[in-house]
């Protein structure tokens, strides 16, 4: 087992003294104009090129062309670390599936953050516990719209090679729509095609990484323990194919690990 250290991190008026482990890094942005009590919810971890390696090479200048886009609500870190359980991922299922649309999708999946507000952000993230409510859906499915229109603009005009047909840019903007309704997969009719599956589960993973399970936990004012006891319900419910569902598991088996071992070496300071 990896032994980590930790560190402080303290923002005045905003969070109280708070252990992390050392390697997260979180930042506010600056110039925000929502109460200092609600800032929280817009702790971003900063971009750093070391992120930009976990991008399959064949995509980095996609990537590199679109993360304007990617700024805000970590969504630049988040779509990078994502794409890094591609491979993986794919593999694991082993049918056949168009892998570009998958990572087009991925990267362009969350664009539409970049038009919302910093309001609409804190909403988004304004949870304590397992549900999300009212006020919370109201901006992640506005999200959703803002990141199909961005992915329409931007796959028009970028010069793909080979050149990108009309049905992959409706099956990848299908997919942005999906994205954050992995109820509305599993529930369908008809089974949605399998780049929409890989994209919910790509982006849901996500929550069970290092970097965003402890920068949730800040985010969202849970305690880390309290914190997997969430993510363990949730893994029932966030995941359309068995192969996600078990990379989760054994991501959630990482930080059930690293709470544990922090926890009975007194670092870990509980909110």
């Amino acid at each position: 087992m990896t032994t980590r250290s930790t560190k402080e991190v303290y923002f005045p008026g905003v969070l109280p003294v708070t252990d992390l482990p050392a390697d997260i890094d979180l930042a506010l942005p600056k110039n925000s104009k929502l109460p200092l009590n609600q800032q929280h919810f817009l702790l971003y971890i900063p971009w750093k090129e070391k992120y930009l390696a976990l991008v399959p090479d064949e995509f980095q200048n996609f990537f590199k062309h679109i993360i304007s886009f990617l700024r805000v609500r970590t969504t630049d870190v988040h779509t990078a670390i994502s794409s890094g359980y591609m491979e993986e991922l794919i593999s694991k299922i082993g049918k056949p599936l168009n892998k570009r649309v998958v990572a087009l999708a991925l990267f362009l999946h969350d664009s539409g953050w970049s038009k919302l507000t910093q309001i609409e952000i804190a909403q988004s993230l304004g949870i304590k516990g397992l549900k999300l409510n009212g006020v919370a859906l109201k901006p992640k499915a506005k999200h959703a719209i803002e990141s199909e229109k961005i992915a329409r603009e931007v796959l028009s005009s970028y010069q793909f090679e080979p050149p990108m047909s009309q049905n992959e840019v409706d099956l990848i903007c299908k997919a942005i729509l999906y994205h954050d309704k992995p109820e509305a997969v599993v529930g369908a009719d008809k089974p949605l095609p399998l780049e929409v599956q890989v994209l919910v589960d790509l982006d849901h993973l996500w929550s069970f990484t290092h970097e965003n399970f402890w920068q949730d936990t800040v985010r969202k004012g849970i305690a880390p323990s309290e914190y997997l006891k969430n993510l363990a319900v949730d893994l029932d419910s966030y995941f359309v194919t068995s192969e996600g569902k078990q990379m989760a598991g054994k991501l959630l088996t990482q930080r059930a690990d690293e709470v544990k071992t922090w926890s009975k070496k007194g670092n870990l300071k509980q909110f």
